[in-house]
């Protein structure tokens, strides 16, 4: 069996985000070597032609300011954000984000700001980590089941 060892999960889910506003999540990864982080829109009301007028990725050396896009995770400006869906097993739209962290800042950011008022989850998971966490704690979960 392999499964990623070494890893911790980063997890925000907002029941209710509308067009004017925007989710965000800030993920320290010190010590960490790659983040996968997923954003998941719940499906619209009406069809959008773009899920969101805002999705970007960010990092800083200070968490909470200091903010900077990095480039090839701006939707819009780097990759075409595609349109939010009414239908799709209960996923109205979701992207992934793939980091190498290398020569990235501590602090990443996530800004999502759908075209509609849908429920917005993101969880990021760090990996290659240089210690591996052991405890459900550590990796970021409330429960694990190891075997």
């Amino acid at each position: 069996m392999n499964f990623v060892s070494a890893s911790k999960t980063s997890a925000k889910h907002e029941a209710s985000v509308a067009a004017n506003a925007t989710h965000s999540i800030e993920i320290d990864t010190i010590g960490f070597a790659h983040a996968s982080i997923d954003v998941v829109f719940s499906p619209f009301t009406a069809a959008a032609t773009a899920a969101a007028t805002v999705l970007r990725l960010a990092h800083s050396d200070a968490s909470g300011s200091g903010q900077a896009n990095i480039s090839g995770f701006v939707g819009g400006t780097d990759f075409t954000v595609a349109a939010g869906s009414t239908t799709g097993a209960s996923v109205g739209y979701s992207h992934r984000f793939d980091v190498d962290l290398r020569g990235k800042k501590r602090y990443l950011t996530v800004y999502a700001t759908p075209a509609a008022t849908v429920s917005v989850a993101t969880v990021a998971r760090l990996s290659k980590g240089e210690v591996g966490p052991v405890s459900a704690s550590d990796k970021g979960v409330s429960t694990q089941a190891v075997g």
